[in-house]
């Protein structure tokens, strides 16, 4: 297998606006998170697949020994520590929790047409090497969840049927199954990457290979071992790093470069599997999780609340007035931003008026993050989260004290992307989190006067936006009407 170098990382910036045109002021997180370096400089070797030379990456990351099945500490093998830094490890790991990390890269779900499609596998490499180079042995601190003889990617390319079809059955309809097999059936000779190429263009935004539904079954399953994991009490929290993602992936059709629905399908999986019956689904990326939406619209022991912007996925099913169906109303909660340029304070305001207020109503047994980093400044989604909100927004989270587990969807810049996530997992290792987060918030109520009400101290559009949401769900949460 021949090996190719990677051209060096270019960084963007938001599209069709300057950073400095983003007009959230810079919050202080600097007491609870790492500080990060202003660029994650990435020097890897990929390889081409053998399936797909000439175009599918496959993540080559550091080869490391591993007990199949189980929950080990990650180690770095790119330098020797030395003796401060272990005590220093050894130190921070009387404070941590224990947060595992998977792994998943879809190596061989790439764009043939197109080989720097912004959804392909280096994005997987550049968050596992932001993580590696991260301050404080952020890396050796985690939990690496294995179940692979693999060890040339350091991903969970474990046998995918940990999952059975009842577990994708749970949220996608048997129609949409069965045409997805047939479609990536190998024993099929008439399966060639023309006849790939016409079913993708019968979805929006989405791209077939031969391994695509293997590859997007790997996700899902990785996602779902992790849940697994942290609902039986060997970890405390943990992120799934895959891809593809799945917020958009409805029950019957793929979109948004979404297969299935990972978050979904783990959402069934563990009211299924791990007796946990009422799940809180945050989902924080840049677009509206419409495939989530559709799925749970009449679930009531699943609570989703999605903050996004009000543009694609189009179709109107984003707004806040999209409540739920039947027994679920009042179980979707959308906060529509209508303009671009959102950053931190109306991102933490959402968390102080919305979120927290109805989590606590709610009492989830499990959270499970949709954490797309789209939003973040320096992305794609023209808004201004800095990576230390992300973190920040975890922390509070935590102060719920639920086993929390957050899923990769869309982020695709890699140097901010692998800074977001670095500041997640910050949090999630912190044990104290939650008294952090307690103390800032009272800073912050201190700092805009106790008596100011925080939407009066945002953008008037995002206050606008917030407060939609909150009037469409007063009939159905008594928090909201106190």
């Amino acid at each position: 297998m021949k090996t190719v170098v990677e051209p060096p990382m270019i960084d963007a910036v938001c599209v069709g606006v300057s950073n400095s045109s983003c007009s959230s002021k810079k919050r202080a997180f600097s007491e609870a998170l790492v500080p990060m370096s202003s660029t994650t400089a990435i020097n890897s070797t990929i390889c081409s697949s053998a399936v797909e030379e000439d175009y599918a990456t496959v993540v080559n990351l550091k080869k490391k020994k591993k007990i199949k099945g189980s929950v080990s500490p990650t180690t770095s093998s790119t330098c020797t520590t030395s003796v401060e830094e272990e005590l220093a490890t050894n130190d921070n790991q009387d404070k941590d929790n224990q947060t595992g990390l998977t792994f998943e890269s879809g190596a061989l779900h790439v764009d043939s047409r197109n080989r720097l499609h912004r959804e392909r596998p280096t994005r997987i490499l550049a968050i596992r090497t932001a993580l590696e180079n991260a301050p404080n042995n952020l890396w050796a601190r985690c939990q690496l969840l294995d179940d692979s003889n693999d060890t040339t990617t350091g991903t969970t390319s474990q046998a995918v049927d940990f999952l059975n079809d009842e577990d994708y059955l749970r949220v996608h309809l048997p129609g949409y199954m069965k045409r997805l097999n047939r479609i990536f059936d190998k024993n099929c000779h008439c399966c060639t990457q023309d006849r790939l190429d016409d079913e993708a263009a019968q979805y929006e935004s989405i791209y077939f290979t031969n391994d695509s539904l293997q590859e997007a079954k790997k996700a899902a399953t990785s996602l779902c071992m992790l849940v697994q994991q942290v609902t039986s009490d060997n970890l405390h929290n943990g992120f799934a790093i895959i891809r593809p993602p799945g917020h958009h992936a409805t029950p019957y059709q793929a979109g948004g470069y979404c297969i299935l629905n990972n978050v979904a399908v783990a959402t069934a999986f563990a009211q299924a599997k791990c007796a946990a019956k009422r799940i809180l689904i945050i989902d924080w990326d840049v677009h509206h999780g419409n495939g989530t939406q559709s799925i749970f619209e009449s679930d009531p022991t699943v609570l989703y609340i999605s903050v996004h912007r009000m543009f694609y996925p189009y179709g109107g099913g984003s707004s806040p007035t999209c409540v739920g169906k039947g027994q679920g109303r009042g179980r979707n909660v959308n906060i529509g931003w209508t303009t671009k340029c959102m950053g931190d304070d109306e991102y933490l305001a959402v968390w102080e008026r919305l979120v927290l207020p109805m989590a606590r109503e709610f009492q989830p047994q499990l959270i499970l993050i949709s954490a797309g980093f789209d939003a973040a400044q320096g992305d794609v989604g023209e808004c201004c989260v800095t990576p230390e909100c992300y973190g920040r927004l975890t922390q509070s989270l935590m102060t719920l004290k639920v086993p929390i587990v957050a899923a990769l969807e869309g982020g695709y810049v890699r140097s901010v992307l692998g800074k977001c996530v670095t500041q997640v997992v910050t949090a999630l290792l912190d044990r104290d989190s939650p008294q952090k987060s307690i103390q800032q918030d009272e800073r912050d109520r201190i700092e805009r006067g106790k008596d100011v009400d925080i939407l009066d101290s945002i953008s008037p559009v995002a206050a606008k936006n917030i407060r939609a949401t909150i009037q469409a769900h007063e009939p159905f949460w008594e928090c909201l009407r106190k």
